[in-house]
């Protein structure tokens, strides 16, 4: 474990102690701090004093859907820092209240000494290599075994931690004695974090790659002495399952007998608990304790797109303007067009192409900011197709509520339910939504 300079030492020393005082930092010591825990927190170098808020990191934390969802669905307070490399969806997330830093993921040390308070790790590693609407070479075997051969290395790169946590529960069973579950980190292998990065170059997208830094940083933390309780994972639904496997395995120290043994996943679709668009996305949560995914209730209410957005019933949505006709069908080929009156097609970049039949109004970015379940007044940043790509690669705030809940001691359904009724103006809806296909 590292540790810091005697000059930042001392630094460190005199902002707690003012702390601890109901002070400032000293605005002498400030700058030391700064550059030595750059580009983190200068505040992240010091210990939580008991009733702070825990902190988190979230990568490809992109314009604050998990944010979000644990601030204003959840009401939780925390000490959240996002990382991301778009510098509009770091000024979005910014402009709604949120602290990014705007960096490549991979230039960065998850052991910096900054972060051996963290408690939370969010990670969303982009989706179009695995996701229908990429060039699928996320699902090309020689990619999957290039990256599943690094995540195979990563927890003896972080010097993997047994399951001590047993310490609460027995005192010198021979049986953990044996399986040496008390005694704390295995020697690491001596391979880098950048070493393991080195290894990805094969894949024919680099992209491919960046589903290695969940476990980059969950070992690095762990190995920097962060005392993470939770991980947590959103990816395209189509993610394959040998990936999913071999994190879990992983996470278990590749003998399922590891600290991080409670692990589970599964694909949720975000209308089924309420929001207006189609989002089908496989989450991951891994915990020191038993973790689950929320499951939709049988009482939640179907919201269509028309409902959300305050339309009248009978509208229809073009998706790609004029197209041929079937002969067979006299419908448009490509599937041009659906309708208002049930939640929307899953958004993509491409929605910004969107229009209303009846009178050709584009749909604006605030209207598809609603449908995937942010208030209206979410200041997104950048041109209208950033904008627009911002909203289809972002996790819905109600599901990284729903998900996240269970860890801050939260009731999520009940603070769900509170916020949809507020962003789609429940009490002025009536009628359900027609059946509808989830398929993403």
């Amino acid at each position: 474990m590292r540790t810091l300079p005697a000059k930042v030492q001392t630094a460190v020393h005199v902002a707690t102690l003012a702390r601890k005082a109901g002070r400032p930092i000293p605005a002498k010591v400030l700058p030391i701090l700064e550059e030595a825990a750059a580009p983190w927190p200068a505040e992240w170098l010091l210990a939580p004093l008991p009733g702070d808020p825990i902190r988190i990191v979230e990568l490809f934390a992109g314009p604050g859907g998990w944010s979000e969802g644990i601030a204003t669905v959840l009401g939780v307070a925390v000490d959240a820092v996002g990382i991301d490399v778009s510098k509009d969806a770091c000024a979005t997330a910014t402009a709604a209240g949120h602290f990014r830093i705007c960096a490549d993921i991979t230039t960065l040390d998850p052991e910096h000494y900054a972060l051996r308070h963290v408690r939370g790790l969010i990670v969303s590693p982009p989706c179009p290599c695995f996701s229908p609407a990429g060039k699928h070479s996320g699902q090309e075997q020689a990619n999957i075994d290039v990256l599943c051969r690094v995540i195979a290395q990563t927890s003896e790169a972080g010097g993997f931690l047994p399951g001590n946590e047993l310490d609460d529960w027995c005192e010198g069973c021979d049986t953990c004695d044996e399986l040496g579950y008390h005694d704390g980190f295995a020697p690491r292998s001596g391979v880098t974090w950048d070493e393991l990065r080195a290894q990805l170059a094969p894949l024919t997208d680099a992209r491919i790659g960046l589903m290695a830094e969940l476990l980059f940083w969950a070992f690095g933390l762990q190995a920097g002495g962060a005392p993470l309780q939770f991980i947590a994972m959103e990816q395209s639904s189509r993610l394959p399952q040998q990936i999913l496997d071999d994190i879990r395995l992983e996470l278990r120290g590749g003998q399922e007998e590891g600290e991080w043994y409670w692990s589970t996943q599964g694909v949720l679709e975000a209308s089924e608990f309420g929001l207006a668009s189609r989002r089908e996305r496989v989450f991951f949560l891994a915990s020191r304790r038993l973790s689950y995914l929320p499951e939709p209730a049988e009482n939640v209410r179907r919201t269509t797109m028309a409902q959300a957005l305050g339309w009248k019933e009978g509208e229809r949505i073009n998706t790609r303007g004029v197209r041929p006709l079937d002969p067979a069908t006299g419908r448009p080929k490509g599937g041009n067009e659906f309708s208002a009156d049930k939640p929307s097609n899953c958004l993509t970049g491409k929605a910004r192409t969107w229009k209303r039949v009846s009178d050709g109004l584009r749909l604006t970015q605030n209207e598809a900011g609603t449908l995937v379940g942010f208030r209206a007044s979410y200041p997104w940043f950048g041109s209208r197709t950033s904008a627009f790509q911002q909203e289809a690669d972002v996790v819905p705030p109600l599901m990284a509520a729903l998900v996240l809940a269970q860890f801050f001691g939260v009731d999520g359904t009940a603070r769900a339910a509170d916020y949809l009724f507020q962003l789609y103006r429940m009490d002025e809806l009536t009628g359900n939504a027609e059946d509808f296909d989830t398929a993403a």
